[in-house]
């Protein structure tokens, strides 16, 4: 009997030092996944602040390039007026010579 209970202690043993072994190695595994994990969040940080300054960055550009052609439209518009205007004149002038 005294043999029986000391191979159930040995078994007890033995799976305690498994375990034990199994959450150290899952600790391990763990730490090294959330080291992972960090290093990931930390690249999609940067990629999103990227990101989000090239928006920006377009968004300006749009406002910019908007105000250029309104601004170049209504210099067209002056000229194309001013054109208008002068072949006017010219054709009520008399010919002079």
């Amino acid at each position: 009997m005294e043999h029986i209970d000391q191979l159930i202690v040995d078994f007890k043993e033995s799976l305690e030092r498994d375990i034990g072994s199994l959450k150290q190695d899952m600790r391990d595994g763990f730490s090294a996944l959330a080291s992972r994990f960090d290093d990931q969040a930390a690249r999609l940080d940067r990629h999103a602040g990227l990101w989000q300054t090239g928006a920006r960055w377009s968004a300006r550009m749009d406002a910019w390039a908007e105000k250029v052609d309104a601004s170049l439209e209504a210099k067209d518009r002056e000229v194309a007026e001013l054109r208008e205007r002068l072949a006017r004149l010219e054709r009520s002038r008399p010919p002079t010579g």
